[in-house]
């Protein structure tokens, strides 16, 4: 009878995030027009956070709670009911994005293609390995995030030892953190855009694309020493038979922005499910398991879906009452430098996450301190600054659900995993990332 009850609610909070999903959708496609039934979606997640209070995870409430210590010393009043629903509307294409790309994993998990990737993967030599890893893992992470992990660590052969596994967890964990500084994909990108606006985010994505370039050409080879241009050339032969959908995948949703003057989060969220049916009609064999299998990850990041939400609502209330705004002015007379901000931002988040602060937290409280002209620094640049905080940060907590997942595909430990090489290296990232950044936001000031 308790198996029983627990299903069942189980399937009653899908249902409701699905709900609340749908809602996501139509507010999108439909603005304000469809207000009420987005207000709709939005009762239906509240129902949604109040089944899975009971469920989450010590960490997930600790986070919680100094969110909700956060927003009551920043807010000057207690919102009202339209405040409120307000707020949930604002929220609700947060909530939207977990499960798209939950869905978009399961997806990604039954392609012939993918499975061609995992195989030449596995099949290369230990020394290459690494470096196979990383690139794959920023690629794949750049669409289906700690999806990769899952991916690449089936990759890994049977009998491969403990060394190698751990050597092939740090190189993916670097790999997919490290996507997050040129993947829209990501909700450090929403988060980052809803501060700077969308024409700074978009031109973000093109800075990342080098953050991404030069850490990879830096990292493999100092990370690995015997790491040449020819298992580079093996590993992004690996990378082949997935490379081309990738790009139009992310073809299509910069395209779908750009043309319907999307946010990133909105071309995502209402792209994806469509390509996904694309899938559907081609391969209508594949629609019960990956359903399913997209159901069970919903499970899964209900506590990161609720904490996204709460960063977010909180976000959104303290930026409309001017809270961020009294806050620099009391903290800093004048224009703050953006040698500052640049560096305090990656290296703060960063820091912050090795003391089991969530990015999401230290992001939002940085970014809001330092955008609106309160730093003297390019939005664009400030954006990826952000970015590269998320990704050294997340590769750098042992609470940061990127090690929790890839420590447990892999078969290594999370402390391993994270007071390891990668350690040194998000510090590395996260300092000489901002530094080269500030002498960017020189020269375009100059």
């Amino acid at each position: 009878m308790q198996n029983f009850v627990s299903s069942a609610a189980s399937n009653i909070r899908i249902m409701l995030l699905c709900t609340a999903w749908l809602a996501a959708l139509l507010q999108v496609i439909g603005g304000t027009q469809l207000n009420s039934l987005v207000n709709l979606g939005v009762v239906a997640f509240v129902l949604f956070v109040i089944l899975t209070l009971s469920r989450l995870r010590r960490d997930s409430i600790l986070i919680l709670l100094m969110l909700a210590f956060v927003g009551w010393a920043l807010l000057d009043h207690s919102p009202d009911a339209e405040e409120w629903m307000a707020g949930g509307r604002y929220v609700l294409i947060f909530t939207a994005l977990l499960p798209t790309m939950a869905l978009v994993r399961a997806t990604a998990s039954m392609m012939p293609s993918v499975h061609r990737t995992q195989a030449s993967l596995a099949r290369l030599p230990a020394a290459a390995s690494s470096g196979g890893f990383h690139l794959a893992a920023n690629i794949f992470g750049g669409i289906i995030n700690t999806g990769a992990l899952a991916i690449l660590s089936a990759a890994i052969p049977k009998n491969a030892n403990q060394m190698r596994r751990q050597l092939a967890a740090e190189a993916a964990l670097r790999g997919m953190v490290t996507a997050a500084a040129w993947s829209p994909f990501f909700v450090a990108f929403a988060i980052g855009q809803s501060f700077v606006g969308k024409e700074h985010s978009w031109m973000a994505i093109g800075i990342g694309g080098v953050t991404a370039i030069l850490f990879a050409a830096i990292s493999i080879p100092l990370l690995n020493r015997s790491f040449s241009a020819a298992q580079l050339r093996l590993a992004l032969i690996c990378l082949k038979p997935v490379l081309l959908r990738l790009l139009l995948v992310l073809g299509a949703v910069l395209s779908s922005a750009l043309w319907f003057d999307f946010t990133a989060l909105s071309a995502v969220v209402v792209v994806m499910p469509v390509l996904v049916l694309v899938q559907f009609i081609r391969h209508p064999v594949q629609i019960k398991p990956i359903i399913n299998d997209t159901a069970e990850n919903m499970k899964a990041i209900a506590d990161d879906i609720i904490i996204i939400s709460m960063a977010m609502l909180i976000g959104y209330f303290a930026t409309r009452s001017g809270a961020f705004t009294a806050l620099v002015t009391s903290l800093h007379d004048g224009v703050i430098p953006g040698w500052f901000a640049l560096i305090v931002t990656p290296l703060g988040m960063m820091l912050a996450s090795v003391v089991g602060v969530h990015p999401v937290i230290s992001s939002t409280a940085l970014l809001a301190v330092f955008s609106a002209g309160h730093a003297d620094v390019h939005p664009a640049l400030l954006m990826q600054a952000h970015l590269i905080g998320w990704g050294a940060g997340t590769m750098s907590s042992i609470a940061s659900l990127s090690v929790i997942t890839g420590a447990n595909l892999f078969r290594v430990r999370s402390r391993d995993l994270v007071l390891g090489a990668n350690l040194w290296t998000a510090l590395a990232y996260a300092l000489f990332g901002g530094v080269i950044l500030c002498f960017v936001n020189i020269i375009i000031a100059g």
